[in-house]
């Protein structure tokens, strides 16, 4: 799918993008290197991605040194898709320093260089009170990042993510069940945890950042579909 714009009536730009070998930023780098809005994107990565293009630079960094690439955040937009889950980080401070100390960091980063926005995917039910572990971490993050001073910042708040992946996930493979036999399940006050296409996010956070609307916008599972 081609995204379409009137770029003729925008500013071409450039993005910072953390996270793109994930499935939600894999699906975002697909549409920053395809639309003729952005003229430069820039990607970190631990290891080197199988993606060749004329207007990508892809840089290996060091996420405990994220302060030391400093140079790579003077951009119009960073998109932040870093995340992982407890089962890979094995341990809760692990989690804790992805989803929140690296994510903080490169918003401190981005407001420092005076990026235009800030775009993040975070979790529905984010709750700084919340008594799970997961929506907890994932609000404190979300209160931090709005105490910086970040001319437009977007927060995500996906349901499970569905899509493409290269492992196994029981859960993803039964949620794709669900929604396509059981819909009805998803109505209502539960719409919001209905489970979310990682395309579909990725065009949300692509559309809010063309729109450079300024000040902090927190979007529920259920508005992702009216902001792309």
């Amino acid at each position: 799918m081609f995204v379409t714009l009137e770029v003729w009536k925008l500013e071409r730009r450039t993005a910072l993008l953390l996270g793109a070998s994930g499935l939600v930023g894999g699906e975002l780098l697909k549409l920053l290197l395809q639309s003729d809005l952005y003229r430069g994107v820039t990607i970190f990565v631990r290891t080197p991605l199988p993606v060749e293009h004329e207007k990508l630079q892809q840089v290996v960094v060091d996420f405990v040194r994220l302060e030391s690439y400093e140079r790579y955040f003077y951009v119009d937009d960073v998109f932040c898709c870093l995340g992982t889950t407890r089962k890979k980080a094995k341990t809760k401070q692990q989690f804790i320093q992805v989803d929140y100390e690296y994510t903080l960091r490169a918003a401190a980063m981005a407001e420092k260089c005076r990026v235009k926005s800030f775009l993040t995917v975070s979790s529905v039910g984010a709750d700084p009170c919340s008594p799970f572990f997961y929506q907890r971490v994932k609000g404190e993050t979300e209160e931090a990042l709005q105490r910086l001073s970040i001319p437009s910042l977007h927060i995500f708040r996906p349901s499970l993510l569905v899509g493409k992946r290269r492992e196994f996930r029981l859960g993803e493979a039964l949620a794709g069940w669900l929604l396509g036999r059981l819909p009805f399940l998803f109505v209502g006050k539960w719409k919001k945890y209905k489970p979310v296409d990682a395309h579909q996010l990725a065009l949300a956070m692509f559309y809010r950042a063309a729109s450079a609307t300024s000040g902090v916008h927190i979007y529920e599972c259920d508005e992702l579909a009216r902001t792309s």
